[in-house]
Protein backbone atom coordinates (compact mmCIF):
# COMPACT_ATOMS: atom_id res chain seq x y z
CA UNK A 1 0.00 0.00 0.00
CA UNK A 2 2.76 2.28 0.76
CA UNK A 3 4.34 1.38 -2.52
CA UNK A 4 0.70 2.19 -4.23
CA UNK A 5 0.73 5.95 -2.65
CA UNK A 6 4.33 7.51 -3.33
CA UNK A 7 3.75 5.60 -7.05
CA UNK A 8 0.26 7.96 -6.75
CA UNK A 9 1.86 10.77 -5.57
CA UNK A 10 4.87 10.32 -8.28
CA UNK A 11 2.21 10.28 -10.70
CA UNK A 12 0.45 13.07 -10.08
CA UNK A 13 3.75 15.83 -9.35
CA UNK A 14 4.68 14.30 -12.85
CA UNK A 15 1.83 15.59 -14.26
CA UNK A 16 1.68 18.54 -12.65
CA UNK A 17 4.81 19.37 -14.02
CA UNK A 18 4.24 18.31 -17.53
CA UNK A 19 1.33 20.77 -17.42
CA UNK A 20 3.35 23.66 -15.92
CA UNK A 21 5.88 23.01 -18.85
CA UNK A 22 3.38 22.89 -21.47
CA UNK A 23 3.78 26.59 -22.06
CA UNK A 24 6.54 26.92 -24.53
CA UNK A 25 6.24 30.51 -25.88
CA UNK A 26 4.73 33.39 -24.06
CA UNK A 27 3.13 36.24 -26.93
CA UNK A 28 2.63 39.73 -26.17
CA UNK A 29 1.48 43.05 -28.29
CA UNK A 30 -0.55 40.41 -30.68
CA UNK A 31 -2.49 42.42 -33.01
CA UNK A 32 -4.14 41.28 -36.23
CA UNK A 33 -6.25 43.70 -39.35
CA UNK A 34 -6.69 43.60 -42.14
CA UNK A 35 -6.47 47.62 -43.01
CA UNK A 36 -9.75 49.50 -44.30
CA UNK A 37 -9.68 50.60 -48.30
CA UNK A 38 -6.86 48.29 -48.66
CA UNK A 39 -5.93 45.05 -50.12
CA UNK A 40 -3.13 44.42 -46.93
CA UNK A 41 -3.65 43.23 -43.69
CA UNK A 42 -1.20 42.56 -40.87
CA UNK A 43 0.13 40.82 -38.36
CA UNK A 44 2.39 41.08 -35.22
CA UNK A 45 3.32 40.27 -32.24
CA UNK A 46 6.39 39.65 -29.71
CA UNK A 47 6.77 36.51 -28.60
CA UNK A 48 9.65 35.06 -25.56
CA UNK A 49 10.05 31.17 -24.46
CA UNK A 50 9.59 31.01 -20.72
CA UNK A 51 11.96 29.52 -17.81
CA UNK A 52 14.91 29.97 -20.77
CA UNK A 53 17.72 32.23 -20.40
CA UNK A 54 15.90 34.85 -23.22
CA UNK A 55 14.95 37.85 -21.81
CA UNK A 56 14.37 40.20 -24.55
CA UNK A 57 10.57 38.96 -27.00
CA UNK A 58 11.51 38.18 -30.27
CA UNK A 59 9.61 40.76 -32.66
CA UNK A 60 7.68 39.24 -35.66
CA UNK A 61 5.72 40.79 -38.32
CA UNK A 62 3.96 39.74 -41.70
CA UNK A 63 1.86 41.99 -44.22
CA UNK A 64 0.28 40.53 -46.94
CA UNK A 65 -2.47 40.64 -49.64
CA UNK A 66 -6.19 39.75 -47.48
CA UNK A 67 -9.06 36.97 -48.76
CA UNK A 68 -11.28 38.92 -50.99
CA UNK A 69 -13.79 38.74 -48.60
CA UNK A 70 -11.85 40.84 -46.02
CA UNK A 71 -11.00 38.22 -43.49
CA UNK A 72 -7.46 37.31 -42.43
CA UNK A 73 -5.27 35.85 -44.47
CA UNK A 74 -3.00 32.68 -43.68
CA UNK A 75 0.58 33.00 -43.10
CA UNK A 76 3.15 30.52 -43.98
CA UNK A 77 6.67 30.11 -42.31
CA UNK A 78 6.17 34.01 -41.23
CA UNK A 79 9.95 35.84 -40.13
CA UNK A 80 10.84 36.78 -36.78
CA UNK A 81 13.48 39.67 -36.70
CA UNK A 82 16.55 38.26 -35.78
CA UNK A 83 15.47 34.59 -34.65
CA UNK A 84 15.55 31.45 -36.50
CA UNK A 85 11.61 31.27 -35.20
CA UNK A 86 8.77 31.01 -37.21
CA UNK A 87 5.31 31.12 -37.25
CA UNK A 88 2.09 29.79 -39.04
CA UNK A 89 -1.59 31.80 -38.62
CA UNK A 90 -4.07 28.89 -40.49
CA UNK A 91 -7.43 28.79 -40.82
CA UNK A 92 -8.86 25.89 -39.22
CA UNK A 93 -12.68 24.73 -37.97
CA UNK A 94 -13.39 27.29 -35.31
CA UNK A 95 -10.85 30.15 -35.75
CA UNK A 96 -7.40 30.62 -36.61
CA UNK A 97 -4.66 28.34 -35.21
CA UNK A 98 -1.51 30.12 -34.47
CA UNK A 99 1.74 28.31 -34.40
CA UNK A 100 5.51 29.46 -33.34
CA UNK A 101 8.51 26.71 -34.28
CA UNK A 102 12.03 27.03 -33.16
CA UNK A 103 14.18 24.75 -34.22
CA UNK A 104 16.70 22.50 -31.70
CA UNK A 105 18.21 20.23 -34.22
CA UNK A 106 18.51 20.15 -38.22
CA UNK A 107 15.91 17.86 -38.63
CA UNK A 108 13.47 19.12 -35.56
CA UNK A 109 11.31 22.23 -34.15
CA UNK A 110 9.52 22.59 -31.03
CA UNK A 111 6.70 24.08 -31.67
CA UNK A 112 3.88 25.69 -29.79
CA UNK A 113 -0.07 26.42 -30.81
CA UNK A 114 -3.13 28.84 -29.36
CA UNK A 115 -6.40 28.49 -31.20
CA UNK A 116 -7.76 31.81 -31.85
CA UNK A 117 -11.10 31.29 -31.56
CA UNK A 118 -13.76 32.74 -34.28
CA UNK A 119 -15.13 34.98 -31.18
CA UNK A 120 -12.01 37.24 -31.46
CA UNK A 121 -12.10 37.74 -34.59
CA UNK A 122 -15.38 40.46 -36.36
CA UNK A 123 -15.70 41.84 -39.15
CA UNK A 124 -16.17 45.70 -39.63
CA UNK A 125 -19.40 46.80 -40.90
CA UNK A 126 -17.77 49.74 -42.50
CA UNK A 127 -19.56 50.35 -46.48
CA UNK A 128 -16.75 49.61 -48.57
CA UNK A 129 -14.44 48.70 -46.31
CA UNK A 130 -15.64 45.25 -44.77
CA UNK A 131 -12.51 44.03 -43.18
CA UNK A 132 -12.02 41.61 -40.57
CA UNK A 133 -9.52 42.22 -37.00
CA UNK A 134 -8.46 40.60 -34.26
CA UNK A 135 -9.70 41.85 -31.16
CA UNK A 136 -9.03 38.96 -28.25
CA UNK A 137 -6.44 39.35 -25.46
CA UNK A 138 -2.80 40.63 -26.74
CA UNK A 139 -1.19 38.31 -24.00
CA UNK A 140 -1.40 34.56 -23.99
CA UNK A 141 0.84 31.51 -24.25
CA UNK A 142 1.21 29.16 -26.67
CA UNK A 143 1.38 25.73 -25.60
CA UNK A 144 3.18 22.44 -26.27
CA UNK A 145 2.45 20.34 -30.11
CA UNK A 146 2.86 16.81 -29.56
Amino acid sequence: MKFSAATLFAATASAAAVAKDSVLFSVTDFSAECIPHSTQCSYSFSVLQPNSMETTPVQCKAMLAGNLDGTLPDVREGACTESSRTFDIIRSVGGLTFTVSQPVSPKSNTTGTHLIPDDELVMSNEPNAVVQSYTGPSSFDLTFVQ
